[in-house]
């Protein structure tokens, strides 16, 4: 661990060395195409960012992962300081000043065995004394560790000493998983060997490096979760969305999604994922139907990549009509540039293909989204849902407000994150019918999936499933 975050940290800084001034980044909305491409090549680098007169003015991704005065600093000397977030156990940062610049980088190395925090979260914890212990980062549960090891190194001219602990737990996982010589091994001796090996693991464990291995070998892969007519509980469809397959683990998007989207990955991610959803929608029987799967696009991919393209072609490759695919365009990042939009979402429109605003009234979007791109469809947030629990939430008028905008706008409408019938009731009355939400189902793989619209169509018998158009 010692070693593989002395080497983490001056990988970082040889690459904040090595930057141009900002006039050269190329910036363009807050984002440098050129930070990002530095901390997708770097593999010591989850993230870029360069602030002046205390604001961030340009970063390698559209998420902004600026410390700003939350940060505690420790300065090494007049240009180079250490900081990190309280509480925050994978966000390290690295400082550089010039003049009344400052470039900061979170290095992937303070980031302890990936694979070990998606089984056993909390079970590992560590402390950071820079300049001994002139400044402490400590982090993790240290009421429950049972084991610690202590190593010193030296980072940016100064002595720095790290100290690793792990609780009970951490240490049986590593030693019934076989990641140590055997389960035999007294635990002492397993948590110091799974120490010196983390050097020697640490690129392949960090998160990008295990993504762009997943990638490789074909693991992303969706999940779906039904849409369903709340009036008659015809399925109308389904969202596919991605979740990891590794050994043994089915991942969550939450523990990967910002990553891949930081370093220029979840492109990859998405492809890989369109080519199983048009083999399932053949599967699922679906081709030429009114049932359709929706995927999930960045605008980033609609705006600076041939993803529109790609899709249309796919889908005249495959013989799959464009009615069988929608495509959900998050608000809550930004679109770039709103004309190059309109003209790729245009395509796939052309094609047949319905384009709908994801997490509709929570971000960039609003009515510039409406009015300039081809949108048929509003997808309303969960935030929003979540107001029908309560009799007198002060945010239910939103809802009605988006409804009612939506109607009037001649807009289809889906409502999801729905838990309950009561909720369900509600939106029907409102005139909100596509409902998608843990009422019905979880996400489920392909194969439940099939299982679980041929036991709904059992139990609603009679209906023309599928050939409402909402």
């Amino acid at each position: 661990m010692v070693r593989a975050l002395e080497e983490g940290v001056d990988g970082t800084r040889r690459e904040l060395e090595q930057l141009p001034p900002v006039e050269a980044l190329n910036c363009r909305n807050g984002v440098s195409d050129i930070l990002a491409q530095r901390a997708f090549e770097n593999p010591y680098i989850r993230w870029i960012g360069v602030r002046r007169a205390g604001k961030m003015i340009c970063r390698s991704g559209l998420v902004n992962r600026d410390p700003g005065l939350a940060a505690h600093l420790y300065r090494i000397n007049d240009v180079w300081s250490i900081g990190f977030l309280e509480g925050k156990s994978d966000v390290v940062y690295l400082e550089q000043r010039r003049g009344d610049t400052e470039y900061i980088a979170i290095p992937e190395a303070m980031m302890f065995d990936f694979e070990s925090s998606l089984d056993c979260p909390r079970c590992v914890a560590y402390q950071w004394d820079v300049d001994q212990p002139g400044f402490v980062m400590r982090f993790g549960d240290w009421n429950s560790v049972v084991i610690r090891q202590t190593g010193d190194v030296v980072i940016l001219g100064i002595r720095n000493r790290v100290t690793l602990g792990a609780s009970q737990s951490y240490v049986d996982r590593l030693q019934s998983s076989g990641r140590v010589l055997a389960a035999g091994i007294a635990a002492i001796v397993a948590l110091i060997l799974s120490f010196l090996l983390y050097a020697l693991l640490a690129r392949q464990t960090s998160v990008v490096s295990l993504i762009r291995q997943g990638l490789r070998r074909n693991e992303f892969l969706p999940y779906y979760q039904p849409i369903v007519d709340g009036r008659d509980g015809s399925v109308l469809g389904a969202e596919a969305l991605v979740r990891w397959s590794r050994p043994h683990k089915l991942v969550p998007p939450e523990q990967f999604v910002l990553f891949a989207e930081e370093n220029g990955l979840i492109g990859p991610i998405t492809e890989q994922l369109v080519k199983k959803v048009l083999m399932d929608i053949k599967t699922f029987g679906w081709v030429g139907t009114n049932r359709y799967i929706s995927i999930n696009a960045e605008p980033d991919q609609i705006v600076k990549t041939d993803f529109c393209k790609s899709l249309v072609k796919q889908l005249a490759d495959s013989g799959i009509p464009g009615k069988n695919i929608a495509v959900e365009v998050t608000e809550r990042r930004q679109l770039t540039d709103l004309a190059m939009g309109r003209s790729h979402l245009l395509y796939l429109a052309n094609a047949g293909v319905d384009i709908k605003i994801d997490d509709a009234g929570t971000g960039f979007g609003g009515f510039s989204y409406l009015l300039e791109l081809p949108v048929s469809t509003l997808k309303i947030d969960k935030i929003f849902i979540d107001t029908l629990r309560a009799k007198d939430d002060a945010k239910r008028p939103v809802l009605d407000a988006i409804i009612h905008f939506a109607r009037q706008s001649g807009l289809s409408m889906i409502a999801e994150g729905v838990e309950t019938n009561e909720q369900v009731n509600y939106l029907v009355q409102a005139g909100v019918y596509a409902i998608q939400g843990y009422v019905y189902s979880p996400p489920l793989s392909a194969e439940k999936l099939m299982s679980w619209v041929k036991e709904h169509e059992l139990e609603t018998p009679g209906v023309i499933i599928g050939s409402r158009s909402l």
